[in-house]
């Protein structure tokens, strides 16, 4: 029945939504293979009848079911923030952690493959402000409609462990984990620097505030204030986190690793908490202080600051006419932490203002740094020294350890005391984490007048927001709610308050792929068997932009609960895949930088403009954006194209790190190549149910299976490995495509009989399962009603069957390199062979190599098989230099050649003496005749006549067991290379004994080979 109506054009939406009543085109509704053609109808129909049943599929799959007898994989991609509906990033990052956890679900492995939602966030807030609703509705309404818009996409989400951030039964383990870090002491709150909205009485984020630095909102000038603020000490583990590093693949982390390096610094030096006083009152935060020598604290004469320093305030200026281009005496001193002196505090010129790093304090210690002593001496502080001799003197228990030793056991003291004593860069920073805001996870502390800041108790957790009836943004609604803010303290019982700042989204962020594993544990935040179990993270799928910063925060939190005894593994993710950008097409005004739409821009001239004004236009690639009107909405696509081809479409043609520019002509060649799959398989079909009578010739036909045979494993070998290792979709549907072309060139009349083809159309099916699940189960469908094959579980889904293996029976090819560099040709062996054969074996076969006779020849002395980063088998054979083989040369045979411990007992040697000077004689007759009466006196050998004068012996003969050069030459003329053979062989080797010498040559295969019709012996 067909449902295409004459007169009337129908869209692809329309297509899907058609019931199913009015169209049966399928296999998998009729039992029969009526279409013939893939056409928008049968697409349509293909996706309304699959996606649905492969959705209740994967339901059906949980993660709760204990697997123990199945291999592991972790594939997760980085959650999305809901803001309503997905863009063509999205598509792109889950189509390819789609793909790759069908691969392994195939593969029989224990996939988990997660989603769930970074749902808090200032979006949230600004989207409530705009339209007048509260944050929890705008978000939980978008969660609805992404959840719908990811399933439409036929991706196999583990919807079981779904969670948001926002969920109390989340966020209530992010508290926890924020208590056990407060416990360590790892949080602390202290004054930082805010923007701060004077009329909205607000803190602003950075995005809030204009080019002009005023509010987005208010519009008043921004200001910038000191207040109370959590921190998180990342710090802490600085040196944690740059050596965990080393644990992680070079190959698999490339750049993120040099920008993980880059964050963390050298970790050269130390942070050293002093107490601060002023006018004998001592401050509350303490003033901490990077020293690369803390081996030498006791010799500290002052702290010196940057004149952009906080404390640099002119109340605390001792001396009021001070000049401020010299160094200024601060009132405020600090207490030395070891032995509670007092340290002068001055503001210094010299000390540089780092960007970014506006606390640049300087420990100054004269003892060892010229200029620390030149200011001290000045200023009149006292100090003293402290190094002898590379040893430590004068400080405390300290004192006689050696300047190393000192160092590890003063940084040891510190981290005991809490003062500091972590490994870190001068740049390290602590993790701010605190958001004056509403819509974030509330900071479990209770402040209390008698008791300070006070855990909130683990049995409280989790601290819930306070529900709210509206929302303006002009203040924080936790200082409005009352009830909610007011409690008492589970310390001391007096009256006390809620901490109103909420927790940076990083938090939640940086722990959710652990709570993935576990999401329905009301004890814990996640089983430590489950999470033992299935982390690290197989691979994580992501933005680059993430690679510092979030990856930085959840490698911190993993090593953290990994000190806790709460994990095994310290670092989280084993392979990263930080997956380009998808790029629109934009319209830029070249003098005024103004967006416009396509349809503004008159395309036709010799250089677009826009309409209207004749404005020339810059025509780019730059990222999707609303504000540049080149962003693509998917649901649009699909519409137009249907889910499968909009997956292919998203992961073919580039690689997924690379920057794809989106452009709806890929759709071309992929509905042609589905066309052609559908086609070949039509066939197929027809094939099978009526047979063609002619008989193909056996031969051919074998020609035809072991062409088949090879092209159908080198698929299978190649699209496994940009799979499992490369991650490469684009890889896999180029090679699908070209397979498609292989196949194609069968004649009909083999393809019916031919029990290796039906095998190329089964496995390829299953290899384009994962890329386009609908598509690949009606093809399934089809092929199995016609199928011979014994392979297969033909009555069960493409899902349910196994990914093919590579015979090892099928040539590869090796590649021959040099000194793990130079190639020098390939060979072809079979897989099985692999790093099995012999030396004899191997040369064998790479001496048919001309280039590597050249390069390598015998001159070899070793070789190793390897892979390389492609999983191409490689043969690396160690040869010396021509500089290192001369050396080798020199050291085997000695100043003079020869070893002297072989020149008298060789036999040979005497030999080549005596004849050599007989070969003098006739050349420098006195000067020979010496040399032999020195050699007779005491020569060994019997084949000469010593008692003799040099002239009356024989001149000497060539043995003929000697080696000879011949050289091979064709029709008189052409060299085809040379042979080694012994002179006595020269004109009286066989036929068959002077080929297999030949054959090692390969000039002379391929220019002579079995061709010839008869060789002659002579000399030139």
């Amino acid at each position: 029945m067909s449902c295409v109506h004459r007169g009337k054009k129908f869209t692809w939406s329309m297509l899907r939504h058609l019931k199913s009543r009015d169209c049966r085109f399928i296999y998998s509704k009729t039992g029969k293979w009526d279409a013939t053609k893939f056409t928008p109808e049968v697409r349509a129909e293909i996706e309304n009848h699959w996606i649905p049943l492969l959705q209740e599929k994967n339901d059906k799959r949980s993660l709760n079911k204990i697997q123990d007898s199945q291999e592991k994989f972790y594939v997760l991609s980085m959650f999305p923030y809901p803001s309503g509906k997905l863009h063509m990033g999205h598509v792109r990052v889950y189509s390819i952690s789609d793909v790759i956890a069908r691969f392994h679900r195939l593969n029989g492995k224990d996939v988990i493959h997660p989603m769930g939602w970074d749902a808090f966030g200032l979006p949230a807030e600004n989207a409530a402000i705009e339209h007048g609703e509260l944050p929890e509705v705008w978000t939980r309404r978008n969660i609805s409609a992404m959840r719908k818009q990811l399933d439409s996409m036929c991706y196999s989400f583990d919807w079981l462990t779904e969670y948001a951030t926002c969920d109390p039964e989340y966020y209530k383990w992010t508290q926890f984990i924020f208590l056990k870090m407060f416990e360590a002491g790892l949080v602390e709150q202290r004054e930082e620097v805010v923007n701060w909205d004077p009329v909205d009485q607000t803190v602003l984020a950075n995005e809030q505030i204009d080019e002009k630095g005023c509010s987005w909102r208010s519009g008043a000038k921004v200001q910038e204030k000191y207040q109370r603020q959590w921190f998180i000490k990342t710090t802490a583990y600085a040196k944690s986190l740059l050596d965990g590093l080393s644990e992680v693949d070079d190959n698999l982390w490339k750049d993120v690793k040099k920008l993980q390096r880059r964050w963390i610094g050298n970790c050269d030096g130390t942070r050293i908490d002093f107490k601060l006083k002023h006018e004998d009152t001592e401050w509350l935060d303490p003033l901490a202080v990077f020293t690369t020598s803390p081996e030498c604290i006791y010799g500290v004469s002052h702290i010196a600051l940057p004149t952009k320093h906080r404390l640099n305030d002119k109340k605390y200026h001792k001396f009021q006419d001070k000049d401020d281009k010299k160094d200024i005496l601060l009132s405020i001193e600090a207490i030395h932490p070891l032995t509670g002196e007092s340290i002068p505090i001055i503001v210094s010129p010299d000390i540089q203002n780092i960007p970014y790093t506006p606390d640049n304090e300087h420990l100054a210690i004269p003892c060892i740094n010229d200029e620390d002593k030149s200011v001290a001496d000045d200023m009149g502080f006292s100090y003293d020294y402290v190094v002898d001799e590379n040893y430590v003197v004068k400080s405390g228990q300290f004192s006689g350890l050696s300047r190393d030793e000192a160092r590890e056991a003063v940084l040891e003291y510190a981290k005991e005391k809490k003062i500091g004593g972590h490994l870190i860069s001068l740049d390290s920073k602590d993790w701010l984490i605190s958001r004056q805001r509403y819509w974030g996870t509330p900071i479990p502390i209770i402040h209390c007048s008698n008791c300070n800041a006070v855990p909130v108790p683990l049995k409280d957790l989790p601290v819930k927001l306070p529900a709210i009836t509206e929302f303006t943004g002009k203040s924080s609604p936790l200082k409005q709610s009352t009830d909610w803010l007011k409690v008492t303290c589970p310390k001391c019982g007096s009256p006390a308050e809620r901490e109103t700042d909420t927790m940076d989204t990083f938090v939640d962020s940086s722990w959710y792929f652990l709570r993935y594993l576990d999401a329905h544990n009301t004890e814990a935040p996640f089983s430590s068997y489950k999470a033992n179990k299935y982390m690290p993270v197989d691979l994580y799928i992501g933005g680059k932009e993430h690679a510092i910063l979030h990856l930085y925060f959840a490698r911190f939190f993993n090593h953290f609960l990994c000190d806790s005894g709460l994990l095994k593994h310290r670092e989280p993710f084993i392979h990263l895949l930080t997956q380009g950008m998808v790029m629109g097409e934009s319209y830029c005004v070249k003098s005024s930088g103004k967006y416009l739409r396509k349809d503004q821009v008159d395309f036709s001239g010799e250089k677009p403009v826009e309409k209207g004004t004749g404005e020339e236009v810059l025509v780019q690639w730059e990222k999707m954006s609303k504000s540049k009107y080149n962003g693509v909405d998917p649901q649009d696509v699909i519409d137009q194209y249907g889910v499968d081809a909009t997956r292919l479409a998203i992961l073919g043609t580039v690689p997924p790190k690379a920057n794809r520019e989106w452009s709806e002509q890929a759709f071309v060649n992929i509905t042609r190549w589905q066309g052609r799959v559908w086609s070949t398989i039509t066939t197929y079909i027809e094939l099978a149910k009526d047979p063609k009578s002619s008989e193909m010739d056996p031969k051919k036909l074998t020609k035809i299976e072991n062409a088949l045979f090879q092209d159908r494993n080198h698929l299978i070998h190649e699209v496994t490995i940009s799979l499992e290792t490369l991650f490469n979709t684009s890889i896999v549907m180029t090679l699908l495509f070209d397979f498609m072309k292989k196949i194609k060139g069968v004649p009909d009349g083999a393809k019916h009989v031919s029990k290796e083809y039906e095998k190329c159309l089964a496995d390829m099916i299953i290899m384009i399962a994962p890329f386009a699940p609908s598509f690949a189960e009606e093809l399934w469908a089809g092929l199995s009603s016609v199928a011979r094959s014994k392979d297969y579980q033909w009555h069960k889904s493409i899902f349910d069957q196994r990914w093919p293996s590579v015979d090892t029976n099928m040539m590869v090819k090796v590649k021959l390199v040099m000194n793990g560099g130079k190639s020098v040709g390939q060979i072809s062996v079979k897989l099985k062979d692999c790093g099995c054969l012999s030396e004899e074996e191997v040369l064998q076969l790479c001496k048919k190599e001309a280039k590597f006779n050249r390069s390598v020849g015998d001159s070899f002395v070793g070789f190793q098989w390897s892979q390389n980063e492609f999983l191409q088998h490689v043969l690396d054979f160690s040869v010396p230099s021509h500089e290192q083989q001369n050396q080798n040369f020199k050291e085997e045979r000695g100043e003079n050649g020869v070893p002297d411990q072989a020149k008298h007992v060789s036999k040979e040697y005497e030999k080549c003496l005596a004849d050599m000077i007989i070969m003098i004689a006739p050349f420098a007759p006195s000067f020979a005749k010496e040399l032999w009466a020195g050699l007779s006196s005491v020569a060994r050998s019997k084949d000469y006549q010593w008692h003799m004068s040099v002239f009356d012996q024989r001149w000497p003969s060539v043995d003929t067991n000697m080696m000879v050069k011949v050289k091979l030459v064709m029709n008189g003329g052409k060299s085809v290379g040379h042979i080694s053979v012994k002179l006595k062989d020269c004109g009286c080797l066989s036929e068959d004994e002077f080929l297999k010498l030949c054959k090692k040559e390969a000039k002379f295969n391929r220019s002579v080979g079995d061709s010839f019709v008869g060789f002659q012996w002579s000399q030139n």
